[in-house]
């Protein structure tokens, strides 16, 4: 049994959930905090049994908790209950989303799939991956929850870099998705798409170069398609994002209120419990997606930015892990999870700010939900029996 230490990594995740749950606090009250507290114990629960299982068991089930976790994707789109959308499963006053655990799922089979094994820019070697990867990513997508089905590609990129695959190949390979993106508009796609031609033709073989070509002319092609299909309130989100300001009290409310919220703080904040957006129920979601708006607002600058050194040197500890591990798929998970978490930390923080679209997304440790902080803690847990192995 592995005896656990208490180190600066343990007490710099907790500082963030003790912020946390002063926050949740202030923003809805003491019903909601007791629930994140009951959340909070099942998750050590979570943490402890993650940190004791042995590295070998983890990637020996790493394929039947994909599965699983996918059956449970699958089933939620049936049965699962949410506003506007199906991401929970709700058994009496609990609800569950699988989706937070799919990204643990995604992490364990891509490090299981490539531990020990030399990785290559070919169909042989990415094919598997890539699919695995699209299945969870189109399934999330499908409740609708995009924030969270974005999170799969940040994971596959910076896997394949830490196996060795170069920056040129990973651009490659996710050229059609940059193709997509800029194919809302001519005025974007024309230039990507001349400079993809051109630093693609000389560093690839002919049949290389007209496959990739095709697939970013299909890529650019199904934007306007995609954007048909989407949900009123997702084209909402993303043109209150570009023009926030075009309809203040409809589709851009929430992200005017979050700024207003985060630069009415200041430099030191209102003080606890003294937030106006937040007492004036201006700031929607103030508890889950917005919380670091409320969390701004009452303790300023000077609080954002403790939250936000915590958060970096989590990060950077969980990277330093991955550098260290002794083997492949214990580097693997470790660089696996420091992706899920930069990401939602920048995803999160980014669109409370208005630099991203709002996607809704949950900032780690911080934010209310029991299944997103279940993950964490788990995925932490993980983190601290690699490291163990380091010393």
């Amino acid at each position: 049994m592995n005896r656990l230490r208490i180190s600066p990594i343990f007490l710099a995740s907790f500082a963030i959930l003790i912020i946390g749950l002063i926050t949740i606090y202030s923003a809805v009250g003491k019903t909601i905090l007791l629930r994140q507290i009951i959340w909070t114990i099942v998750a050590i629960a979570g943490f402890i049994i993650a940190y004791q299982v042995p590295r070998r068991i983890w990637e020996n089930i790493a394929v039947y908790l994909w599965l699983f976790i996918f059956l449970l994707l699958i089933i939620v789109l049936f049965i699962g209950t949410g506003i506007g959308a199906k991401r929970w499963f709700s058994v009496g006053f609990v609800n569950f989303q699988p989706s937070e655990f799919a990204k643990l799922a995604m992490v364990l089979l891509l490090a299981q799939y490539w531990a020990n094994r030399k990785i290559r820019f070919s169909t042989h070697d990415l094919i598997v991956p890539i699919i695995t990867v699209l299945i969870y990513t189109g399934l999330v997508f499908m409740e609708p929850d995009l924030g969270t089905a974005l999170v799969f590609l940040p994971i596959l990129a910076v896997m394949l870099y830490y196996k060795g695959l170069s920056l040129f190949h990973i651009f490659l390979l996710f050229s059609p998705l940059l193709s997509f993106v800029f194919g809302f508009s001519l005025y974007t796609y024309i230039p990507f798409f001349v400079i993809l031609v051109a630093i693609s033709y000389k560093r690839t073989t002919i049949v290389s170069w007209l496959t990739t070509i095709a697939i970013n002319i299909i890529s650019g092609l199904s934007s306007p398609i995609i954007w048909a299909h989407l949900k009123d309130y997702q084209k909402a989100r993303i043109i209150g994002f570009l023009s926030p300001w075009l309809d203040p009290r409809g589709m851009s409310w929430n992200l005017i209120q979050s700024r207003i919220a985060v630069g009415s703080g200041r430099l030191f904040g209102k003080g606890f419990l003294s937030g106006t957006q937040k007492k004036l129920a201006f700031l929607p979601n103030r508890h889950t997606d917005f919380i670091f708006s409320t969390l701004a607002e009452e303790f300023g600058f000077i609080g954002c930015i403790i939250v936000l050194l915590l958060y970096f040197y989590l990060i950077y500890q969980f990277i330093n892990t991955a550098r260290k591990a002794r083997d492949e798929f214990s580097g693997l998970v470790a660089i696996g999870l420091a992706t899920v978490l930069a990401y939602q930390v920048f995803v999160n923080i980014g669109m409370v700010l208005g630099l991203l679209p709002i996607t809704g997304i949950a900032l780690p440790f911080l934010s209310y939900g029991g299944t997103s902080l279940l993950f964490f803690f788990t995925s932490f847990g993980l983190i601290l029996n690699i490291r163990n192995k380091l010393e």
